[in-house]
């Protein structure tokens, strides 16, 4: 074994780039399950279909340092955070709150809070989904190219 050398080709960037790749590929995917799951399966009755439509990917999968992040939620719906966790409603300017009558159509009732409860919708679809994303790294990083030990 005297004089024979062995030499070692070392592909690191190539497949941390795959890596990242398959990162992006697989949060994006399980970002629009996600979306998918939680407009179809709500216990909330969906009458105006605002909130419904609202949910969306906010920012798709990018490398931050240490991984990859991705945002998605509800665009510019201003209760639907109340809608998912719950709460109480309580007037900011006036001393009541003025809400339908369910008794007297077009009629009002004034209260001085109103307690909404929670309706999750958001994170039932995450727990559901959120379970696949190594499932889906997985696959989007089989699904890449070749790095050049495998025979790119």
């Amino acid at each position: 074994m005297a004089g024979k050398t062995k030499s070692l080709k070392w592909y690191g960037k190539a497949v941390n780039k795959k890596m990242e790749a398959a990162q992006i590929e697989g949060v994006d995917r399980t970002m629009a399950a996600s979306v998918v799951q939680a407009k179809a399966n709500h216990e909330w009755q969906n009458r105006t279909g605002i909130l419904e439509g609202g949910i969306d990917i906010v920012a798709y999968g990018r490398p931050e340092k240490g991984g990859v992040r991705g945002v998605w939620g509800v665009r510019d719906v201003v209760y639907a955070l109340i809608h998912e966790i719950g709460g109480i409603i309580r007037p900011k300017n006036a001393k009541a709150l003025a809400i339908p009558d369910p008794d007297n159509p077009g009629g009002v009732l004034l209260v001085k809070s109103v307690t909404i409860p929670a309706r999750p919708y958001l994170r039932p679809a995450a727990d559901k989904e959120y379970l696949k994303l190594a499932g889906r790294i997985k696959k989007a990083f089989e699904r890449k190219k070749k790095t050049p030990k495998q025979g790119a």
